[in-house]
């Protein structure tokens, strides 16, 4: 049914990206071109381009087209946050999924990182005693997946530390100095044995950060429902 080829939109412009065809920023064929090609109306071909679009693979310029983009993490983190709100998904897997994103991505960076990096990284560590802020924590540990090299991994982080972002800063601006603590110590601590190339300690390191996050979700569940 015509109504119902708009996937043909997709699944042309991932051949075209196959061929070689069409990189990252280029331009799009026009609607009318994409009509022609396949056979369907413009109103098949506008229903795809905004199916790709609403998943981050194109962006649509006003007066000017549309072209190939790479917005699929701003993406995935809306679908994310609609898990979340949903029941499908709680902050405690998320944590889990950054927890393991992180681990591996540590071990590549243990056997690969510049001293320049490492250097790069107590200046990020440095803002954040200095700071306090989630911002800085942030920058922290996105530079340590970007260490890893694996822009999936990257991508999924960011989605994942946007959705549970807010909920660490809640915790990071309740004024409790264990927590503050402890979370500068972990992070130190991962830095520390990166310095040294420990491998075994440094993973320790990351969960033990993991641990201090999970049990500050679970207070803040316990507190929720009490007041509930």
């Amino acid at each position: 049914m015509e109504e119902e080829r708009y996937q043909d939109v997709c699944s042309y412009i991932r051949t075209l990206i196959e061929r070689g065809e069409l990189h990252l920023g280029d331009r799009l064929p026009t609607e009318r071109a994409l009509s022609l090609a396949l056979g369907v109306s413009r109103g098949t071909v506008r229903d795809g381009l905004r199916l790709l679009e609403s998943m981050g693979v194109l962006e649509s310029r006003q007066g000017s087209g549309n072209y190939l983009s790479n917005h699929m993490g701003r993406y995935l983190a809306q679908s994310l946050h609609f898990m979340l709100l949903l029941g499908e998904i709680d902050y405690q897997s998320i944590n889990r999924m950054r927890r393991a994103i992180e681990l591996q991505s540590y071990r590549i960076a243990v056997q690969r990182c510049t001293p320049e990096q490492i250097h790069a990284l107590w200046s990020i560590f440095d803002d954040m005693e200095r700071t306090r802020c989630v911002e800085t924590d942030e920058a922290f540990h996105a530079a340590l997946i970007e260490l890893g090299g694996d822009p999936l991994m990257q991508t999924v982080m960011e989605s994942l530390s946007d959705v549970i972002g807010k909920l660490i800063a809640q915790f990071l601006s309740r004024g409790a100095q264990d927590i503050l603590v402890q979370t500068l110590d972990s992070h130190r601590r991962i830095l520390e044995c990166l310095e040294h190339r420990h491998l075994e300690a440094g993973c320790t390191a990351i969960s033990r950060h993991y641990d201090i996050i999970d049990a500050e979700i679970a207070r803040w569940q316990a507190e929720r429902k009490h007041t509930t």
